[in-house]
C-alpha cells in the first residue's frame, strides 16, 4: 500500500486504487467512492476532534433522547449529492477502543472516512446510503455492508441494512454493529447540521508534502471552551454588563445546547418548538432599538413619577414611542416593580408609535444574570400601554399573564405608568436631549476579546444625553455635542421619533431613516444619560 505524506484519507484511497488481493466488497465500495468523487455535487471535508467529542456526547445519550435529536436532522439540506467525511482516530485506536472484540488484520485503526450519498427521492421519501472506510497501520478497509438511512413514515430516521447485501449473509457480530454504526454517523451529522455549533474553515497548504488539505468542520466559538457539563464558559472580559447583551449571548448559548442534545425533550416536535421560540425571541430583540438609562436619568424619571401629577395628562397627549419596537433597561430606582434592574421590550400596535403598545418586562437582581428561560418562556410582566384612551390607566398588567408565584400587589401599575411616561417624554423631547456616539473603553476591550474568541461584537453605544441641568442658550444655535456633521458623510441610520417646535408650533416627527447607504448602515445602541454623567453603562 503506497502512502503519501500527510495526504487526506480520500486522496490515499483513490490513489491506491483497486486492490486485487482485497475482498470484493472493498473494491465495490471503492468504485462507489471513485464515482462519487468525480460527480458535480461531491463535497469532501475533514472533521476536527472537537466535533467528534460533541458527536460522542449525543451518542452516549439514552436511546430515546438521541433518537429525538436524530429526528430533527435535516439531511436533505445537509447533503445535496455525495458527502465525504474523514477524521483521525484519537491517538490511534486499538481494537477495544474501536468496539472490536478481536484483533483486526492491519493493526490499529488510524483514520476513518464515510461516504454518504443521497438516493433518488424527495421530501419525506428521500433516503441516504452510508459506507464506512478505514485506514489501519498496514492496510485500508471498507465495511462489507452499506447502511441506509431512511425517514420512516415521514417522521424519524431509522437505520437499516442496504438490500444490496442480503442480511442473512451477515455474521451475528455484523448484524449487531449495524445499529451502532448508524447511530454513530447520525450523531456526527446531528452536530454538523447544527447552525450554532460548527463552522467550515478553508484548507491550508501542507508545505511539507505539497498537498492541499481538505476543508475542515470544527466547533464554532464559544463551543471550543466548555465546562465539565459541556456548557461554554464566557469569561467576564467578553460581557458588557447590559441585560440586552446578556440575553443575546444567552440565546446563542441555549440554542446550541438544544442542538447539541444537552437540553432534553419529550419529542422532536417539542424540541423544534423550543428552537423556534428561541429564534423568535432573539429576532424580537434584534428588531428593537435598545436604550439604556443612565442612573441620573432613571432617578429623574422616578422623581417625576413620584411627585408630578398636574402635567401628566398633557404629557400623555403628546406621548409617543421612539421607535415601533424598542428595548429599555434601567436599574436602582423605585419604579413600581419588584426587582433591582429591569429590561423591557415594548412594541407599538399596528406600527403606530403614537398609538397603544404592548410589552414585557423582565426583573432581575443587580448581581443576577437574567436566565434564558425567563424570556423564552415569557417569565416576565406582560403589560399594555394605553395612549389613545385617557380614561384608562396608562399601564395595566393583566393578572392572567403574570408568571406563577408573582403577587399582583407587588406591582404598582400607576407608579410604573408615570415612570414610563416620564422616560418616553425624555426620549422624544429634542430640547431636553442630544445624541453623541461614544465607545466606552470597557466595551472596546470586550469586543477585542470577543473577536479573539470569534464571538459576535457588542453593538456600538449611542448616548442620548438629557440636558435637564444644562438648558441650551436661547438663540445661540450652538451644538453641545461636538460640532456639526458634514452633509453627505453620514451613514444610513434610523432616527427616533421626537417632538419639535417649527414656526412657533409643536409638531411630531415620526421615526425615519437618514443618511446614505454609500457610507454604510449604522445600527446603534442608545445609552440615555443626564448631562454631567461620567459613569459608563
Amino acid at each position: 500500500m503506497a502512502r503519501r505524506h500527510n495526504a487526506p484519507l480520500l486522496v490515499e484511497l483513490l490513489a491506491n486504487g483497486i486492490d486485487p488481493l482485497a475482498p470484493g466488497s472493498y473494491n465495490r465500495s471503492l468504485m462507489l467512492l471513485s464515482d462519487a468523487a468525480h460527480s458535480a455535487l461531491f463535497k469532501s471535508l475533514s472533521v476536527a476532534p472537537s466535533v467528534l467529542t460533541a458527536a460522542n456526547c449525543i451518542l452516549q445519550l439514552g436511546e430515546q433522547p438521541r433518537q429525538i435529536v436524530f429526528d430533527a436532522i435535516d439531511l436533505a439540506a445537509l447533503i445535496d449529492g455525495a458527502l465525504w467525511l474523514e477524521f483521525d482516530m484519537p491517538n490511534g485506536c486499538d481494537a477495544s477502543e474501536a468496539g472490536e472484540t478481536v484483533s483486526q488484520p492491519g493493526g490499529r485503526l488510524l483514520r476513518e472516512g464515510w461516504l454518504i450519498t443521497k438516493e433518488v427521492g424527495s421530501g419525506s421519501n428521500v433516503s441516504f446510503t452510508a459506507c464506512r472506510f478505514g485506514e489501519r497501520e498496514t492496510a485500508f478497509e471498507a465495511e462489507r455492508f452499506i447502511i441506509r438511512i431512511v425517514r420512516q413514515l415521514g417522521v424519524r430516521y431509522g437505520v437499516v441494512v442496504d438490500p444490496v447485501l442480503d442480511s442473512t449473509k451477515l455474521s451475528p457480530e455484523e448484524k449487531a454493529a449495524v445499529p451502532e454504526l448508524g447511530a454513530g454517523i447520525l450523531s456526527l451529522l446531528a452536530v454538523l447540521g447544527a447552525p450554532r455549533l460548527t463552522e467550515i474553515v478553508d484548507a491550508k497548504l501542507d508545505r511539507r508534502g505539497g498537498l492541499t488539505r481538505l476543508r475542515e468542520y470544527r466547533m464554532a466559538s464559544p463551543w471550543t471552551d466548555l465546562d465539565r457539563n459541556g456548557v461554554p464558559m464566557l469569561p467576564r472580559a467578553v460581557r458588557s454588563g447590559l441585560l440586552y447583551d446578556e440575553l443575546m449571548d444567552s440565546f446563542d448559548l441555549n440554542e446550541g445546547l438544544i442542538w447539541s442534545g444537552r437540553s432534553l425533550f419529550n419529542s422532536a416536535e417539542e424540541r423544534l418548538r423550543a428552537l423556534e421560540v428561541t429564534a423568535g425571541r432573539r429576532d424580537m430583540l434584534k428588531a428593537a432599538e435598545p436604550f439604556v438609562l443612565g442612573a441620573s436619568v432613571a432617578e429623574s424619571a422616578a422623581i417625576v413619577a413620584a411627585e408630578e401629577r398636574t402635567g401628566m395628562e398633557e404629557a400623555r397627549r403628546q406621548l409617543a414611542l421612539p421607535f415601533p419596537r424598542a428595548w429599555l433597561e434601567w436599574q436602582g430606582v423605585e419604579c413600581g416593580l419588584p426587582g433591582q434592574r429591569w429590561g423591557m421590550f415594548i412594541e407599538a400596535l399596528d406600527e403606530n408609535v403614537r398609538g397603544d403598545a404592548r410589552g414585557i418586562i423582565f426583573p432581575a437582581r443587580l448581581l443576577e444574570r437574567l436566565e434564558w428561560e425567563d424570556i423564552t418562556r415569557l417569565k416576565g410582566f406582560c403589560f399594555l400601554l394605553r395612549i389613545s384612551n385617557p380614561d384608562e390607566p396608562i399601564v395595566s398588567f393583566p393578572e392572567a399573564y403574570l408568571p406563577a408565584g408573582v403577587d399582583p400587589a407587588s406591582i404598582d401599575q400607576h407608579l410604573f405608568g408615570r415612570f414610563i411616561l416620564a422616560v418616553l417624554t425624555f426620549l422624544t423631547q429634542p430640547r431636553m436631549t442630544e445624541t453623541r456616539v461614544r465607545e466606552h473603553p470597557e466595551r472596546v476591550r470586550s469586543n477585542r476579546v470577543r473577536a479573539e474568541r470569534r464571538l459576535a461584537p457588542l453593538g456600538t453605544v449611542r448616548e442620548i444625553r438629557l440636558l435637564i441641568d444644562e438648558p441650551p442658550s436661547s438663540g445661540s444655535g450652538a451644538r453641545t455635542g461636538g460640532g456639526p456633521v458634514q452633509s453627505g458623510t453620514m451613514p444610513r441610520h434610523q432616527v427616533r421619533a421626537f417632538w419639535r417646535y417649527r414656526m412657533g408650533k409643536l409638531e411630531f416627527v415620526r421615526p425615519h431613516w437618514r443618511g446614505s447607504e454609500a457610507n454604510g448602515i449604522s445600527r446603534r445602541r442608545y445609552l440615555v444619560m443626564q448631562g454631567g454623567d461620567q459613569r459608563a453603562a
